[in-house]
């Protein structure tokens, strides 16, 4: 016991600093062009522009879901009029095929559009393409657009219930955010987790597994940042040493080399039997 408390007042120490000395996450500087690793507080002085920045983003992002959605449309009415082609030879049917295949395109087209119905329509225009003649109508052609229109409903309500936790409990969310994160759903994780820190719970095990996340994407310094939260909340978890090493990894990587030696050695003083400590003694030797 003697030994470790002089280890785990360095590995204490590193996650906060006094005042009046650098923090051991460089963090907190904002003349830096590229401020990492801000405390809440600071973060309020960049808000405005980080909102900005992230309502653009969006913005641009909806666009092309939109865009998306629409092509998809397109693509469902061309080949509803292609088959409206080869039925128009045919007098009494072909006005009814026209009249179902502008039912479909009006549904389609339509954000309120009821897709069973849609589907039951499709079914009908199938029957009647068989009853018709084979010679001029594929049926395996109408398979292909029944699967593709199909696939565009599990799209759309795919993307309007995404985001949508209202009516689940916190630890189901919890459950489900962890399982989207080992299936490396990253950005549906995220979502979780966010919402999880929103609503106060387990922050801190939340802000670690969007500091895996962003240390996963590459995005090193949003990474330190959630790595620097979750410590700061509690500081005795199992992930402690996965914390601590991706943290040094993290600082190796944007180029701070002195910091992440005293996480590589702290990591090894705290927890020296574990994985993370012998992965951390590879690093620590690349850098002597």
């Amino acid at each position: 016991m003697r030994r470790l408390l002089p280890a785990l007042m360095m590995g204490a120490a590193l996650f906060a600093a006094p005042p009046q000395e650098p923090s051991a996450f460089g963090a907190g500087n904002l003349d830096n062009p590229n401020p990492y690793g801000l405390s809440d507080d600071e973060k309020h002085i960049l808000q405005n522009k980080q909102a900005i920045e992230a309502l653009r983003k969006q913005l641009m992002k909806n666009q092309q879901i939109v865009q998306e959605n629409r092509e998809r449309i397109d693509g469902l009415q061309s080949i509803l009029e292609g088959l409206g082609e080869k039925i128009r030879r045919y007098d009494e049917t072909v006005k009814k095929v026209e009249d179902l295949n502008r039912s479909v395109d009006e549904l389609a087209l339509s954000q309120k559009q009821n897709f069973e119905q849609i589907r039951a329509v499709l079914q009908e225009l199938g029957s009647m393409i068989d009853s018709i003649n084979e010679k001029y109508v594929d049926k395996s052609r109408f398979e292909e657009l029944e699967k593709a229109f199909l696939s565009f409903k599990n799209a759309y309500e795919s993307f309007m219930k995404k985001g949508d936790l209202s009516g689940k409990s916190n630890a189901k969310i919890f459950a489900e955010a962890k399982s989207l994160f080992a299936k490396h759903r990253y950005d549906d994780a995220k979502l979780y987790f966010d919402h999880l820190i929103k609503n106060h719970y387990k922050p801190a095990t939340s802000n670690y597994y969007l500091g895996e996340i962003a240390y996963r994407e590459g995005r090193y310094k949003d990474a330190i940042a959630h790595y620097k939260k979750s410590a700061s909340l509690y500081d005795k978890s199992a992930f402690m040493p996965t914390l601590l090493l991706h943290t040094g990894i993290s600082l190796q990587r944007i180029g701070d080399k002195k910091q992440a030696k005293q996480f590589y050695e702290s990591l090894i003083g705290l927890y020296p039997k574990g994985k993370a400590a012998k992965t951390a003694k590879k690093y620590l030797a690349k850098l002597k």
